[in-house]
């Protein structure tokens, strides 16, 4: 068997029903709703989760509140992390698509074009900026800097959506309130 929740959007005074999803299957992640991290020297925690998939795999974006109110999105994908927030860049300034492979500058810095792909919202848990759709299609851009850094286009809803981070190593992120996974140590 398999659960289906209620999606529902708070307001101040009330709860509208928005729609249905399943339960999202387990992984091998440690991660979970409620984990505890931190980010160049700020506290943060996840507060949910979109499974995202293309035609040759998977990955989860996690939605993390900075202590700050700021907010931010950690992405897990085949053993990488990237932390990264939203920015305002015109992606019209690099015209009408990215070649991957093909150079672009963005604020003094050279970001090289590595992944152009279609994507699908597979599932979700928690709370989310935004009202989920399962089965969502968008495309998603994304381009490496230096040291890590990296920058991704996100084609897909009423606008286009900028992210600007940086990879790091899992114990870069000091994570806390772990789900426990049989025969693995934190």
């Amino acid at each position: 068997w398999r659960a289906i929740f209620s999606q529902v959007r708070a307001s101040d005074t009330d709860l509208e029903k928005i729609g249905e999803a399943s339960e999202l299957l387990r992984d091998l992640s440690p991660l979970q709703v409620g984990t505890r991290g931190t980010w160049d020297g700020k506290g943060f925690v996840l507060l949910g989760r979109i499974k995202i998939g293309y035609p040759s795999g998977m990955w989860s974006e996690w939605y993390a509140m900075m202590d700050d109110g700021s907010e931010g999105w950690l992405a897990v994908a085949q053993g990488l992390y990237m932390m990264s927030f939203r920015v305002n860049i015109d992606p019209g300034m690099y015209g009408t698509g990215f070649v991957v492979g093909k150079q672009y500058l963005y604020e003094g810095m050279t970001y090289v074009a590595e992944d152009n792909r279609e994507i699908t919202y597979l599932a979700s848990e928690g709370e989310l900026p935004f009202i989920y759709k399962a089965g969502f299609t968008a495309r998603s851009v994304d381009l490496r800097g230096p040291k890590g850094a990296f920058l991704n286009f996100l084609y897909g809803r009423d606008e286009v959506e900028a992210f600007l981070g940086r990879y790091a190593e899992y114990q870069d992120f000091n994570f806390q309130d772990l789900r426990s996974i049989d025969g693995w140590e934190s």
